[in-house]
């Protein structure tokens, strides 16, 4: 896979950054102060995963400049996500990063950023770290379509509404990134951390802020992970995995400590509308606010026949999402909800029928499933 091409480009509203993996083009579009460079970093950082996937060497054209310090941590990179393979259900290889003229991050632009969406771990770093941070980062084409421009430029608002109250600046940026994995049947749960990395990366910033999304509390291989993050560093531009020390409970309880905050919380990716108020993470999202008796006008109001119809029927698309359904149940029992307890141990119920019989027909060599793909 080759690193070339990379090229800044200037226009009235923003300068972008873009450079080839082969024939794909990677992209980041940034506001017009932010001084941009043609290192290979951010190239590096978008392409590893996906390099290590397809067992293919990464080779940087020999005129492109690559930071020595990122090389080295690349190297642990991959000691980790071998370790990964089977959790992503992916053959990685340990690959070779070659080519390229070894060369130290520049000072860009001295300053901390955090990315910022509206969700539950975004806004409990910024509120952790506010005044570290100069400015926030809100990424069309990570949390949203880059083609769905009424939902963001909506969120957008909002987002920027909030942070002026706090006094604080956010700026729009553009990538697709995201995308570069999905081109090779690579999940963005994967390329997380090194997408986001890349960002930060190709924006040249002394420090960018990662929130996590788990705790330590129920770690697993993840794309973004506390072990990994802060590897995709370089000379310069070093990269924080920051909130692994609370629970994703816990956080939303803090997040009632701010009413504005809580007002415009955003957690959904699926496009449609705000919160869309049906998918998994929406209705675990509501189950937490119930719980903890919280409300906002960015979800519907939380009844029992929504708890009962909606929440108790929602089915958990990765066995690791438990753990934040039993952090719900444990709220819910603190607060005494009979119905949200009931409604939740059906969720889990479910989901451990399904993990059984997923282990049962891997125990008969996939006989279930063949079964199951003849009936429909």
């Amino acid at each position: 896979m080759r690193i070339s091409g990379i090229k800044i480009d200037e226009s009235e509203n923003y300068n972008e950054v873009s450079g080839l993996i082969d024939e794909f083009r990677i992209w980041y579009r940034f506001p017009k102060h932010l001084r941009l460079s043609t290192s290979a970093d951010a190239f590096v950082a978008a392409g590893l995963i996906p390099a290590m996937a397809l067992g293919q060497d990464l080779e940087i054209d020999p005129d492109i400049s690559v930071s020595p310090l990122l090389l080295e941590n690349c190297e642990t990179i991959q000691d980790i996500f071998l370790h990964w393979a089977d959790h992503f259900d992916k053959p990685f290889k340990r690959v070779k990063i070659i080519g390229g003229k070894r060369c130290a991050a520049l000072n860009l632009n001295p300053v901390t950023v955090s990315f910022f969406s509206g969700g539950v771990d975004g806004t409990h770093t910024f509120l952790r770290h506010q005044e570290e941070i100069d400015f926030l980062l809100f990424a069309k084409g990570i949390d949203m379509q880059l083609s769905n421009d009424e939902n963001y430029n909506y969120a957008l608002k909002m987002n920027s509404d909030y942070l002026k109250t706090k006094e604080k600046e956010m700026y729009s940026i553009e990538t697709n990134v995201r995308f570069y994995g999905h081109e090779f049947g690579i999940s963005w749960a994967a390329c997380f951390g090194g997408g986001l990395s890349s960002i930060a990366l190709a924006a040249g910033v002394q420090r960018c802020f990662i929130a996590s999304g788990i705790s330590y509390a129920n770690l697993y291989p993840h794309g973004s992970s506390f072990m990994s993050d802060h590897l995709w560093s370089n000379e310069f531009t070093k990269i924080v995995h920051d909130g692994a020390e609370t629970t994703r409970i816990e956080k939303i309880r803090q997040l009632g400590n701010d009413k504005d905050a809580l007002r415009i919380l955003r957690v959904c990716w699926h496009d449609k509308g705000y919160n869309c108020g049906e998918c998994e993470k929406c209705l675990r999202t509501m189950a937490s606010l119930r719980a903890l008796g919280l409300s906002t006008p960015s979800f519907p109001e939380i009844t029992d026949e929504l708890v009962t119809n909606k929440i108790g029927k929602m089915n958990l698309y990765d066995e690791h999402i438990e753990d934040y359904v039993r952090e719900n149940l444990a709220a819910a029992r603190e607060s005494n909800d009979s119905i949200l307890i009931k409604a939740l141990t059906k969720v889990l119920r479910r989901s451990q029928r399904r993990l059984i019989l997923h282990l049962i027909d891997d125990m008969m060599g996939g006989f279930l499933s063949k079964v199951k793909k003849r009936i429909r």
